[in-house]
């Protein structure tokens, strides 16, 4: 009588067994990979089909930081008419520097680890040339020998992060509750407790999903819908200060310059200075 089949016996580990013929079958697979990318197409063609999306929003960066490639929509946010204007060129070459020091300073930590780096909260243009705060991943670029020679990041405006916010469970009910509240003293507590969370699960789910703190969440918030006040009326900064929550002017004006890099007064008049109060 045949003895009955073992099934718990696992494949043989031979030559010729075949665990080891599937590896080399998916080695195979991938190596055929490899090659197609490397020698068989111009990876600027991937970018091209996102062109048609106006909302999808992305740059390519050489390891120095100069543009490579960026979307039609990257292009007129910034005010200009075509890429031709940008490519090749430094951020400095065509951005305030404040703006263009941030951004050489993310683009230099991406290539320099080679790690992506998510979640990053930035100010850029919106259409109308006025500053707005944008969510951008970097991710780092490699040649075939795998050295980082540049940087891809794709840019999304926080207005349609918002709208994902519905998406976001716990975490979503708690920037809906901080943005209507901008004005008003803020307590982790009742923000934790509108969520359905604890203060310790709010934060670590917080910083992980944004990478940045609650406190620093709710602070960029304020400073970033003070900007729109700011370019847009002629209230003081006294008035700014309290319209969104800061204790006095003074803690708005060291906020809005660690944010931004320059105080808001300087801000108001290096960029939008017709909207000066006289």
């Amino acid at each position: 009588m045949k003895s009955k089949r073992n099934l718990d016996a696992k494949p043989a580990l031979s030559s010729g067994g075949p665990l080891v013929s599937l590896r080399a079958a998916v080695a195979e697979r991938f190596q055929r990979r490899d090659r197609f990318f490397e020698t068989e197409i111009n990876g600027k063609q991937f970018l091209e089909p996102f062109n048609r999306f106006p909302d999808a929003l992305y740059f390519v960066k050489d390891s120095e930081s100069r543009t490579m490639a960026l979307s039609p929509g990257v292009v007129t946010r910034m005010g200009f008419q075509s890429e031709e204007e940008i490519i090749g060129r430094l951020p400095e070459e065509y951005l305030p520097p404040a703006l263009a020091a941030k951004f050489r300073h993310d683009d230099s930590l991406v290539v320099r680890s080679g790690k992506p780096m998510r979640n990053i909260v930035e100010v850029y243009y919106n259409e109308r040339g006025v500053c707005d705060w944008l969510i951008t991943d970097k991710y780092p670029l490699r040649n075939a020998a795998g050295k980082v020679v540049g940087l891809i990041g794709t840019v999304q405006t926080f207005a349609a992060r918002q709208n994902l916010w519905a998406q976001l469970g716990p975490i979503g009910k708690a920037i809906d509750y901080i943005q209507a509240r901008l004005g008003e003293h803020l307590n982790l507590s009742e923000i934790a407790r509108q969520a359905g969370l604890s203060e310790r699960q709010l934060q670590r789910q917080f910083l992980r999903m944004f990478a940045i703190t609650m406190q620093q969440f709710i602070i960029q918030s304020r400073v970033h819908a003070a900007i729109q006040v700011l370019v847009n009326t002629d209230q003081t900064m006294a008035e700014i200060a309290a319209k969104f929550g800061f204790t006095h002017q003074s803690a708005f004006t060291n906020q809005f310059r660690e944010v931004i890099g320059i105080p808001p007064r300087a801000y108001r008049q290096r960029y939008f200075g017709q909207f000066a109060p006289k």
